[in-house]
């Protein structure tokens, strides 16, 4: 085991890169930014300057630092963090892992090869409300999944580079993952373009699962509203993860139950009882420390390399599906 704390870089300042940044200096980790804009790298200098600052990556590959968290826009991640791998740097990439399956294999396999961390920023495994969930389900709180539905909606975050599934659904395929702890036997994905050729701008994805379980994601950037929840039903009971509530109605427990009279079924709803979590401290926060501790030879975190992969292998089933529906091949 590592004692002292790796030296860490952060390559992008851009609207999540500032969080980690925040998060990784409090963690007395961070040893260098490195972006492409010089107003953001002066900004920065004032913030924070007793660290080192890098205008390309490869000089700050060149440097000593031990581990980069890369938090660029996805379509510049296969390629930067292969380059960081070759380097010999343990790596934390925002999510997607990458855009290709292939490759987001080929960097797995790197990175043991080279016996290097990998992970992957799946937020939301970290937050104390989706744990405490996790561990409602695995007690047998509300019995065996029958169905899970998640919805990521908003109006704004557009994008024409990537579309809303690869934007928004890869926290919510990760979490289904998680508490399903297996993969798909099938998919299917439908979607709508309207702002932006060849980038769908809403998405719903549906996967099958052994044992009967189905699972839908609902995204979307063209929606009036925001709203993100998980809900998970089981056979003895349902449970409701709405992130943007306030802490006590986040995380809620509903018995409701199932009767029948005559062949008619009949039920008795019940009140949302708030399941009991922690929140005291911002699940980034965990996310970054679990990045950090796992270099110093501590806890596997729940997003590494292969996690990555399983959501990056749904996602590019989807994306398939997505084509298929809107272009029939």
């Amino acid at each position: 085991m590592v004692n002292k704390n790796p030296r860490v870089a952060l390559v992008g300042l851009g609207y999540w890169g500032k969080n980690i940044a925040r998060n990784l200096y409090a963690l007395n980790v961070l040893n260098a930014i490195c972006d492409n804009s010089a107003v953001n790298l002066k900004k920065y200098k004032n913030l924070y300057p007793d660290i080192n600052y890098y205008s390309n990556i490869d000089s700050l590959l060149e440097s000593d630092i031990e581990a980069i968290v890369i938090a660029t826009p996805a379509i510049t991640h296969g390629d930067l963090v292969k380059k960081a791998l070759d380097a010999n740097k343990h790596v934390f990439v925002e999510k997607p892992l990458c855009l290709d399956v292939n490759e987001g294999s080929n960097l797995v396999d790197l990175a043991k090869k080279k016996k290097l961390k990998l992970m992957v920023g799946h937020l939301l495994l970290y937050h104390p409300a989706f744990i405490a969930l996790k561990k409602l389900i695995i007690s047998g709180g509300i019995g065996n999944i029958r169905y899970i539905y998640s919805n990521r909606l908003s109006l704004g975050k557009l994008r024409k580079e990537e579309n809303a599934l690869w934007s928004f659904a890869p926290h919510d395929i990760s979490m289904i993952l998680s508490l399903l702890e297996r993969e798909p036997l099938k998919i299917n994905a439908f979607g709508g373009y309207y702002l932006t050729e060849n980038v769908a701008d809403t998405t719903i994805t549906i996967m099958e699962f052994s044992k009967g379980v189905k699972a839908h994601v609902y995204v979307s950037w063209l929606h009036p509203f925001k709203d993100q929840r998980l809900v998970v039903i089981g056979d003895k009971g349902m449970a409701t993860f709405i992130d943007i509530e306030e802490k006590e109605k986040k995380l809620l427990l509903y018995n409701h139950d199932v009767s029948w009279d005559n062949n008619i079924p009949i039920i008795e709803k019940a009140e949302g009882t708030p399941i009991k979590y922690e929140m005291n401290k911002e699940p980034l926060t965990v996310e970054c420390k679990s990045f950090v501790e796992w270099i110093k030879g501590m806890k596997t975190p729940p997003s590494t390399g292969e996690e990555g992969l399983r959501v990056l292998k749904v996602l590019d089933r989807a994306e398939k599906k997505l084509k298929e529906d809107i272009y029939g091949k």
